[in-house]
């Protein structure tokens, strides 16, 4: 899996794709949360700019997958921690999380791999002030 800066766009869109992919499949409703988010004005994240680290973070995942006849691609705890370690500021942290809220609801259908996701994201960042999925 590539790094990026932390507290860079990328880091930040790695993130939030997988929020929206997590659960197998990517959902308008959750694209149209995050865009409503604010978060890309924030983190100064173009559309193109979003839509190469989809691709990077797909290519990523296939390359790693240690299941890939099943049809579904696990994701390493250790690994997920490290995505998550690219976020260090807290208040970016906080901001991240509110829209991986966002994107987790936004298509009315909260999957297992969306919650366990969530929860790690809380753990790892210890936010305080949310409460988890």
């Amino acid at each position: 899996m590539r790094t990026y800066p932390t507290n860079s766009a990328q880091a930040v869109s790695r993130l939030l794709a997988l929020t929206m992919i997590v659960d197998g499949h990517l959902a308008p409703s959750e694209l149209k949360a995050m865009r409503a988010s604010g978060i890309p004005e924030h983190v100064s994240l173009g559309e193109e700019a979003f839509d190469e680290v989809v691709r990077e973070l797909c290519e990523d995942l296939l390359a790693s997958a240690a299941r890939r006849c099943s049809a579904e691609v696990e994701i390493d705890s250790r690994l997920l921690d490290t995505l998550l370690a690219e976020v260090e500021d807290q208040a970016l942290r906080f901001s991240v999380m509110k829209t991986m809220l966002e994107i987790v609801h936004a298509d009315s259908v909260l999957d297992a791999r969306e919650t366990l996701l969530i929860q790690r994201a809380f753990k790892a960042w210890s936010i305080e002030g949310l409460r988890a999925a």
